[in-house]
């Protein structure tokens, strides 16, 4: 591995470049692995708004942070809210004490604290966690606004939590500085990624399995030769999970169709999970022919069961008049 770090920083040299990866201390480097380099340019900009002005220099937003996350290929594993420091002294009085606490004469109820944890790739091949958590205080953060910038503060305050609190995770994960200068944001930030090696034969080998793995954990078994599919023959329309049916107008909103080629079944005829009545194909007042696949597609997709028309639409119906 010291010949791979040599290498990157022979290649991405300090003058040069905001290098992103603690080359004097990098792991050895799997076989099934390699580091690639991605690029990313900070503008200093502020209509850009990839960077703020902080304590005589510039420190990245959220939008700059978000570029380094996605260029490093690091992971949200965990993102949630938890109990401010206030809180967790009242929730250990109240265990010793065995008494709830009243919370809705708080006057610290409005605070709220949130923790991100996050999974940074590392050279080895495995990733390293990172949690970090941001509280914010109320009455605080009002000190410091105006009543009506303090006013729109307070309705997204979780969201700011949250945010703020991925951005201290972002930071400790990549080892970004608090500030920069703007002549050391001219230069571009070099993220390590770390990549499975696919010229290694045993890699690529284990990928291809795993493929194999997953389609026929999503599809079944691939059938016998000379055997038959379970799904009816000519051109069926497959339709996405968001299109919808109207079974007395054949109208259908779809966002792709796809057209396979499909062989005769033999097994057992499909019923409805709701009435009972066998599944046979039909044919819209529009004279569009809707095969059993497409009605097990549909309704699969929007309510998860084996349903026929009547009942699919009479779900659907319930569904709409619930949402009022």
């Amino acid at each position: 591995m010291s010949e791979t770090a040599l290498a990157i920083a022979k290649d991405y040299p300090a003058e040069k470049f905001n290098l992103l990866i603690p080359v004097r201390t990098m792991q050895e480097l799997s076989p099934l692995h390699k580091v690639v380099i991605n690029e990313v340019q900070i503008s200093s900009d502020p209509k850009q708004k990839d960077t703020y002005s902080q304590s005589g220099g510039l420190a990245l937003t959220k939008n700059g942070l978000m570029k380094l996350m996605a260029a490093a290929n690091i992971q949200i594993i965990d993102s949630r809210p938890v109990p401010t420091q206030r809180c967790n002294k009242c929730i250990e009085i109240a265990q010793r004490t065995r008494q709830a606490p009243k919370c809705f004469e708080c006057p610290y109820i409005d605070d709220v604290a949130h923790q991100v944890t996050i999974a940074v790739p590392e050279p080895s091949g495995t990733y390293r966690t990172v949690r970090a958590t941001k509280e914010i205080r109320m009455e605080d953060s009002k000190a410091t606004m105006k009543d009506s910038e303090f006013k729109q503060f307070a309705k997204f305050r979780t969201e700011h939590c949250e945010s703020k609190a991925l951005n201290r995770a972002l930071r400790e994960g990549l080892m970004i500085k608090s500030t920069y200068t703007a002549q050391e944001l001219q230069k571009p930030f070099a993220v390590a990624l770390v990549m499975p090696n696919m010229s290694d034969p045993d890699l690529k080998r284990a990928m291809i399995d795993r493929y194999a793995n997953n389609a026929s954990a999503l599809y079944g078994d691939v059938a016998p030769a000379g055997s038959q599919s379970a799904l009816p023959s000519g051109e069926v329309t497959v339709i996405d999970a968001d299109d919808d049916i109207d079974y007395e107008t054949g109208e259908v909103i779809s966002a792709y169709t796809e057209v396979i080629d499909i062989t005769e079944p033999e097994d057992e005829p499909l019923t409805c999970e709701e009435c009972g009545a066998e599944l046979i194909p039909v044919t819209d007042k529009t004279g569009k022919e809707w095969t059993i696949a497409d009605l097990v597609d549909l309704s699969m997709a929007h309510f998860n069961r084996v349903l026929c028309p009547a009942c699919y639409n009479k779900e659907k119906k319930a569904k709409k008049a619930g949402e009022k």
